[in-house]
């Protein structure tokens, strides 16, 4: 990981949905606004607006929906975000805000590391248009609203791999593999590998954990169904799509997102992550 130098301006970014966020915002403002160039805004408007200055540091106040919105209006850039958990897990977040007095500082003294985490380049090919998303969770392709069987053909670099019949399927990088695909029981990748997740959402015919596939590989998803179809990327852009268009999906490898983080955060993140999804209950076998 690479070594945090402190930063010189910094935004804050809160969930507007969140009653407190703002409160938090501002009050981080006036605590540090004599050592840095501060803003705060509302992550809806940055999503809309953009930022009115380049920041060295974003501070997200939210959940985990919260910095994959702040991440899509960081997109193609290098700056770090460091989260403030005001939601549930908060598997992306490195303070709690009930820890923000007693560790922030640290944080923004530059006592931390800077953590490079794996997007995904999603290209959407239909007849006559061709868009371009990028996603740090997850791709779901999807039936619309009515109860319907969804059809997914999936192929790997170009050769057919298999045709699901069900909900539809989840492409996850190992950042999203703690999120949707783990709730449909895909496996847990370590947030250091480049590899993608593919779980179909309940499938006729399903791997029970999903597949795991290598970098520099490109999954194509083909869907068909008798009602509507739709893509949502990172659980927050949804658009519908029409029966057979192309969906070329691959790890981006220009494309990053970067968190600040503890310079012991590689030996903590396993310990974070049982005790966030209570996987330790009783007593250790081994006393």
């Amino acid at each position: 990981m690479e070594k945090f130098y402190k930063p010189n301006t910094v935004a804050i970014l809160f969930n507007e949905k969140l009653g407190d966020s703002e409160d938090l915002a501002n009050k981080i403002k006036n605590n540090i606004s004599d050592d840095f160039e501060v803003f705060v805004q509302s992550v809806g408007v940055s999503l809309q607006n953009n930022l009115p200055s380049n920041p060295d540091l974003l501070i997200s106040i939210g959940g985990d929906g919260t910095i994959l919105r702040c991440a899509k209006v960081l997109n193609g850039t290098n700056c770090p975000i460091l989260g403030i958990n005001m939601g549930n897990l908060g598997f992306l977040c490195e303070i709690d805000s009930s820890d923000v007095d007693s560790k922030l500082q640290k944080y923004l003294s530059g006592d931390a590391v800077i953590e490079t985490r794996n997007k995904l380049k999603i290209n959407l090919v239909s007849s006559n248009s061709k868009k371009e998303y990028s996603a740090l969770n997850d791709l779901v392709v999807s039936r619309g609203s009515k109860i319907r069987v969804v059809n997914v053909e999936a192929l790997i670099n170009g050769n057919h791999f298999a045709t699901y019949k069900g909900d539809g399927i989840v492409i996850a990088t190992a950042t999203g593999s703690t999120a949707y695909s783990l709730s449909l029981g895909g496996a847990i990748l370590s947030p250091s590998i480049s590899n993608m997740i593919m779980k179909p959402i309940a499938a006729h015919t399903s791997l029970m954990g999903g597949l795991v596939i290598e970098k520099d590989v490109v999954i194509s998803l083909k869907a068909s169904s008798n009602e509507d179809l739709s893509i949502s990327v990172d659980g927050f852009i949804d658009n519908k799509i029409e029966d057979f268009d192309q969906i070329d999906v691959e790890i981006d490898n220009d494309n990053k997102a970067f968190f600040l983080r503890s310079e012991n955060f590689e030996n903590l993140y396993w310990n974070s992550l049982a005790q966030k999804l209570d996987l330790r209950k009783g007593d250790s076998i081994s006393g």
